[in-house]
C-alpha cells in the first residue's frame, strides 16, 4: 500500500504547475515568450508529463530548472513538429 504525505503531494503539484508556467514563458504561444516556438498549453502539459515519466537514475528532475525546461523543449519540438529558431 502506498501512503502519500498530503503536504509533499501539494508541493510536487505546485512545483509542476509553476514549471509549466515557466516553460510557457519561454516557448509558449504568448506575446512575450523568450523563444516563441508556438507551444500551446496542451502541448506543454503533454511534453512535461512525458518528460516526468521518462525520469530515472540517470536523468533526474532538477526541480524545474533550465535543464528540465530544455529537455521539455526538445520533446515539444519532436512531438509537435515545432521549429527552434
Amino acid at each position: 500500500m502506498i501512503v502519500f504525505d498530503k503536504d509533499r503531494v501539494e508541493v510536487a503539484v505546485s512545483e509542476v504547475v509553476d514549471f509549466i508556467t515557466y516553460v510557457e514563458s519561454f516557448y509558449g504561444n504568448v506575446p512575450d515568450a523568450v523563444y516563441p516556438i508556438g507551444a500551446s498549453p496542451k502541448m506543454i502539459i503533454a511534453a512535461t508529463s512525458k518528460y516526468i515519466k521518462s525520469l530515472n537514475d540517470k536523468m533526474t528532475w532538477g526541480g524545474g530548472d533550465s535543464l528540465d525546461r530544455e529537455r521539455v523543449r526538445d520533446i515539444l519540438i519532436e512531438d509537435n513538429n515545432l521549429e527552434w529558431k
